[in-house]
């Protein structure tokens, strides 16, 4: 059994992703269903309450025979007999941040399955945790709901992902405040294309998860002082 600290728990198309770092060795494992698929939301909750992230979960994981190139940390769920036996602090979180420039292969927001290929497979990764500089957030205009992560690294590159933490992306709809100081996980999803084939596939980077490591500042209420 594998005990993971939880530090990615996001939605993909047919259900969720979870991530985090084996605590024993010190490596990021993504657990995945049989057939690879999404694991089924309602098979997040653990004693009644979703994962959340610092949570350390107890699960029992193989690792595939054939492992993808493009998600190298992708492990096989061998039963859903899973326990959170513990938590991590977001401070403790923090250890795991890996400042490799620049974010997984590029500074754009996608890599081409072609570039990953190229790579030794000692160097191929999918999962990342970062410390941004200057993190802001801004809605995509053309598709409601969805949210863009902007920062920038320690080598002053810039970078602009998709937000898939729906704890995140939910306080943003209700315009809560989000900590300056917070961790990123930066996930690279599968190659895709659309249906019609009009781009060749891609892998596109996502913030999986948004860890604050302070209390945000409450919202200004900008009401004049008393006379």
């Amino acid at each position: 059994m594998a005990r993971l600290v939880i530090l990615a728990n996001s939605i993909r198309p047919g259900g969720s992703c979870i991530a985090g770092v084996d605590l024993a060795t010190g490596e990021w494992a993504r657990p995945i269903t049989s057939k690879g698929d999404a694991i089924p939301h309602w098979r997040c909750f653990v004693d009644c309450r979703p994962l959340a992230v610092g949570d350390i979960l107890e699960i029992d994981l193989v690792r595939p025979r054939e492992p993808s190139p493009y998600q190298p940390e992708n492990q096989i769920i061998r039963n859903w007999n899973w326990a959170v036996v513990g938590a991590m602090a977001p401070r403790d979180i923090a250890r795991f941040v890996e400042s490799s420039h620049p974010i997984l292969h590029s500074t754009d927001d996608r890599v081409t399955p072609e570039t990953i290929d190229k790579l030794p497979p000692g160097e191929r990764k999918s999962l990342q945790l970062v410390r941004p500089r200057a993190l802001a957030f801004e809605r995509e205009p053309w598709k409601p709901g969805r949210w863009r992560a902007t920062f920038s690294d320690e080598r002053a590159n810039r970078y602009s992902f998709r937000v898939t933490d729906q704890v995140i992306t939910g306080k943003l709809e209700r315009r809560e405040p989000i900590a300056k100081d917070a961790l990123l996980t930066v996930s690279l999803a599968k190659p895709w294309a659309p249906q019609d084939k009009s781009i060749d596939p891609l892998c596109y980077k996502l913030v999986a998860a948004v860890i604050e490591l302070e209390q945000a500042d409450p919202p200004s209420t900008n009401r004049p002082p008393n006379p």
